[in-house]
């Protein structure tokens, strides 16, 4: 940039674009546009030219008024310009030179030699060595006086009259010089280093910037009137004070033109790029973003998700998708133009906002329009949502798990069980939000889940969710084959087959030739990355993977010939590959540290969504892309050819200086055939993303953590025998917990012979919970009250009852669930737990494991029953169960008017209706099931005779008079009732007197 013959209102700029333009600065305008040939590297006024260095070296003259090209000098340097300056008729100049050398073939070099040029005579004089010359700044006042420095911080300044009058001086720089530039009086030299450090250097001490300084006029101090003491504290409010009047436009008011957006410091270069730049100072193109890419350090809107939905009790019937929600999903993949180095608010982490009424008045249809069900966050423990999506649509890892859960598994802490469980329940969802509490509880109470490193540590010591996320998938395919161990069943030896690459390792004395060979069968594989050969390309994902696969190392280690440690040669040979292939894409922290994995996905079209392996002597064979696709052509059996296809990735989001994870998966096996459908599962955010979507990791805030590769034969095999083997012995047999006692005396089992639950099977069903977390409230600053985090509240007893037959209303299964963890609060007035009831040691009742009681009502789900009970939705989201519509009577649902959205309670609902009084004192599991029983039953009478609109008229006439509130007992006289007479015996009436035995009275 330099000012043009209009003085200091019109500048020339230039910049990595072949146009220059003039700029108005008193009108802020683009005045005209001048094409060229070559980008501009700099641009400097001379006496009578314009002298613009050019990208490829060379240095041109232009006229000060129509910018024509005067004089060119070529090939100033033959490789590009990095500094000028002039002064009168002298410019001076440094530069790149390309070197064809051995050591550094056609790499750019600092150019030795600084370039001078008379531009009167238009003619080079003799040059002036510097090596490593990057910086140039000639004297304003001495006319062959300049600054020469280099990026090391070594300058000197020199008289280019005169090559032997020069002076060395160095600065004190721990990081390389960004820049340097010399005050117009010629007195401070000014260099700024890469850590953001400012150095002034003055020869004399003077520190004059400028020539014609002039005293800053300060405005006089003001001096306050004593109006006296003030009593104010934190309570008083600021408008108390006030302003004076005035009349005149306040100093404040800047007029927009003075008003300017502050700079942000540019981004620091990091210390891998430096140190790659300690020669030349210059650091080698990392491929990620176009060539002269400037980055933006300041993001124009401000970060986070679109707007969040409004609460579900905020919101109208009406629940048709407007415009505005139309271009909110818009904005969920971001602007295109930023989307390089800004994180998409479709990849940034979701939260989960509350209202008073919980979390169930949040809004998650807002975030999911799909079929596929999210998982819900603010759970300890739930950054493993992707990964448990990641196998949830991995076929054949599914159709396992599925397979082991029907089966007879009692094993507490059975994470395949739980995994089964968790991948039924976001089937049977079909796009509703879900959680993964009970699979997050199992493998938190598991032992060898904090020695592995898996678990979210809240203290300041906490592992990247990057570097757990991988952990995590090491460990959960180990943990499944241990515990498949414990069932001794045909259906699930294949396990090991499914998910464990089988191996045989070797290794070899390198001194006495000695060798041992061991098991080397390993489930989730560490990818291994060579670094980028010298003038070649990357090495394929398919060579990468059988490097890893195979690998050979040379650890050192004991040997039994020479009785000592001796380096040892060691090889993995490979004799058979399992169904799913999982790889670790980023398991070694110091490649992480070096962007030696990012350099590899960066890459357009390094990964390939299918891959080919077959074995030849134990030496495992790799292919993919056209490769592949001539082997499987010509492929006539003779090779045990096995193609994958890629399911998904878990990939690493970087949101400004926080990370999560997502999982990108595509769910086309759903629909059959060889469609491609990829999907963003975000926890509870999922959204349908295109193909190139999903394989682009060029953006520097996504990097993949874990891949998954199925075989593409087993593409749609989705298995749903398991339903036919349901083990229901669970239901018949008692389980105690530690021993004692064996059933609740009230407990009536289900006899095998003639009460087998099937399809349609009408049962009852409540549920006791106790507080196992305290909510968290934040109490604002005008005494409003924000729920932060809700309760949480555990499963403490369920009793399921007979809803049909000779014993209806009968109770086959009253389960205390015994818990190891602390309670908060047992809450026995809604619950009827008290302190003891769930421990072994104190409990009078008969206890079983959360296994155990989920176990059976999952069966029961799973066999068609019909679930009957009061509020149920709320019992199945703490139970962690999730039951179809088709299978849910809920009497909060049958007794509401069409044009109210108040939901009565079952105590109001027995009083009116049942003309009972319960929960009097506590709750109790099994009188709630069986009221809600009734009320079914009555329900279905009020429905057969046609009097249900008129019931439901009175039963609302007589909320409204009792304020939906069932008196006490003490209070006696009438009872209220919403049945009409006829229905009760009577002729007529609403309320009938009771004097034998006292009633509740209805006002």
């Amino acid at each position: 940039m330099a000012y043009t013959s209009r003085g200091t209102s019109e500048v020339l700029v230039g910049g990595a674009q072949r146009q220059m333009f003039t700029i108005n600065l008193e009108k802020g305008t683009v005045v005209s546009e001048i094409p060229t040939d070559e980008e501009v590297k700099i641009i400097k006024r001379s006496t009578r030219h314009l002298v613009c260095g050019m990208a490829n070296g060379n240095a041109r003259l232009l006229d000060m008024n129509t910018f024509d090209v005067v004089k060119e000098f070529p090939a100033v340097h033959n490789g590009t310009v990095l500094d000028m300056d002039t002064h009168d008729n002298l410019m001076i100049s440094c530069g790149y030179v390309i070197r064809q050398v051995p050591v550094a073939n056609g790499a750019y070099l600092t150019d030795p030699l600084v370039k001078i040029y008379d531009l009167r005579m238009m003619k080079a004089l003799p040059p002036h060595s510097f090596p490593g010359a990057t910086f140039i700044r000639m004297h304003p006042k001495m006319t062959a006086s300049a600054i020469i420095a280099s990026s090391a911080g070594a300058f000197q300044t020199a008289d280019i009259m005169n090559p032997s009058a020069i002076q060395v001086y160095h600065a004190n720089t721990h990081t390389f010089l960004t820049a340097l530039d010399l005050s117009p009086t010629g007195d401070v030299l000014a260099m700024m280093d890469a850590d953001g450090h400012l150095q002034l250097w003055s020869r004399s001490g003077k520190t004059n910037f400028t020539d014609l300084a002039a005293q800053v006029d300060w405005p006089d101090p003001y001096m306050p009137k004593n109006t006296g003491m003030f009593d104010a504290d934190y309570t008083t409010p600021f408008n108390k004070i006030g302003m004076p009047y005035y009349r005149e436009e306040l100093l404040s008011a800047w007029p927009t033109h003075l008003i300017f957006d502050v700079p942000k410091l540019p981004q620091r270069i990091d210390t891998d790029t430096l140190a790659k730049a300690a020669q030349a100072g210059y650091a080698p193109y990392n491929r990620r973003w176009p060539r002269n890419f400037v980055e933006r350090t300041r993001a124009t809107t401000a970060p986070g998700l679109v707007p969040a939905p409004k609460f579900l009790s905020q919101q109208n019937q009406d629940r048709n998708k407007t415009e505005k929600q139309i271009a909110e999903d818009k904005m969920l993949f971001g602007d295109e133009s930023t989307r390089m180095f800004e994180t998409p608010p479709i990849y940034r982490k979701p939260t989960i906002k509350y209202s008073r009424f919980g979390v169930e008045d949040f809004d998650f249809s807002y975030y999911n329009n799909t079929n596929f069900s999210g998982l819900e966050t603010n759970i300890p423990n739930s950054y493993m949502n992707p990964l448990l999506q990641l196998y949830r649509f991995t076929p054949q890892l599914r159709n396992v798990a599925l397979m082991h859960t029907a089966l007879y598994c009692t094993k507490e802490d059975c994470v395949i069980c739980q995994m089964g469980f968790l991948f039924d329940m976001l089937e049977k969802a079909g796009g509703l939000n879900c959680q993964a509490t009970n699979f997050l509880k199992t493998l938190s109470a598991n032992p060898s889940a904090a020695r592995h490193g898996v678990l979210e540590d809240e203290g300041p010591n906490q592992v990247p969710y990057n570097s757990m996320m991988q952990a995590l998938n090491r460990f959960l395919l180990d943990q499944v084959i241990a515990d498949h161990k414990s069932l001794n069943s045909q259906e699930n030896m294949e396990l090991p087959g499914v998910i464990t690459t089988r191996a045989i390792k070797s290794q070899r004395c390198m001194v006495c030739q000695k060798e041992t060979r061991s098991n080397g069968d390993v489930g989730a594989i560490d990818l291994l990355y060579s670094p980028k050969p010298v003038g070649k390309p990357l090495h394929t994902f398919a060579a990468t993977v059988k490097q890893s696969i195979q690998v050979e190392t040379t650890p050192k280690g004991w040997c039994d010939k020479c009785r000592r440690y001796q380096m040892q040669s060691s090889r993995k040979h490979i004799t058979n590959l399992p169904d799913v292939l999982t790889f670790n894409a980023t398991p070694n922290i110091s490649d992480q540290a070096n962007n030696l994995p990012r350099e590899y996905w960066s890459t357009p079209g390094w990964v390939p969504d299918k891959i080919g392996f077959f074995i030849n002597q134990k030496h495992l064979n790799a292919w993919q892309g056209a490769d592949l696709e001539r082997l499987i052509a010509r492929n006539n059996q003779q090779l045990d050819l096995k193609v994958y296809e890629l399911v998904g990735f878990v990939v690493e989001i970087k949101e400004d200086e926080r990370k999560h994870m997502v999982s990108v998966i595509n769910v086309g096996h759903t629909e059959g055939g060889d469609a491609q459908n990829w999907h963003i599962f975000n926890d509870f955010l999922v959204r349908r993303i295109s193909k190139e979507e999903a394989f682009d990791f060029t953006p520097k805030w996504k990097l993949p953590s874990v891949v998954c590769y199925q075989l593409k034969s087993d593409r749609c095999h989705i298995d749903n025998s398991w339903r036919e083997k349901l083990d229901t012995y669970i239901l018949y047999s008692d389980f105690p917990y530690l021993g004692y006692p064996k059933r609740e005396p009230t407990v009536m089992p289900l006899d095998s012979q003639t009460e087998t639950p099937k399809k349609g099977m009408k049962i009852a069903l409540d549920a006791e919970f106790v507080s196992m977390r305290k909510e968290v409230i934040e109490v604002t600053a005008d005494g409003g009250r924000n729920l932060i985090r809700p309760s949480r509240l555990g499963l403490a007893r369920v009793s399921v009852l007979r809803g049909e037959g000779e014993n209806e209303g009968a109770p086959f299964l009253d389960d205390y669930i015994a818990t190891k963890e602390p309670v908060v609060d047992y809450l026995t007035e809604y619950s009827g737990i008290y302190p003891g009831d769930l421990s072994p040691e104190t409990t009078t009742h008969a206890l079983v494991s959360l296994k155990v009681a989920y176990k059976r009502l999952w069966i029961l789900l799973n066999l068609g029953c019909v679930f009957i009970g009061h509020g149920l939705l709320k019992d199945f989201r703490i139970i962690n169960i999730h039951v179809p519509k088709d299978q849910v009577i809920d009497t909060v649902d049958l007794y509401v008017l069409r044009s109210s959205q108040r939901k009565l309670s079952l105590r109001f609902l027995a009083w009116v209706i049942l003309e009972q009084q319960i929960q009097t004192e506590t709750h109790d599991s099994i009188e709630d099931s069986r009221t809600a029983l009734k009320l079914y039953r009555k329900y279905l009478e009020y429905q057969d005779a046609g009097v249900l609109e008129t019931v439901l008229d009175n039963l609302y006439s007589v909320g409204v008079k009792s304020g939906f509130k069932v008196p006490q007992l003490e209070d006696s006289g009438v009872v209220a009732t919403a049945v009409p007479g006829r229905l009760r015996g009577e002729d007529s009436g609403m309320i009938r007197s009771e004097t034998a035995t006292p009633q509740p009275r209805g006002e």
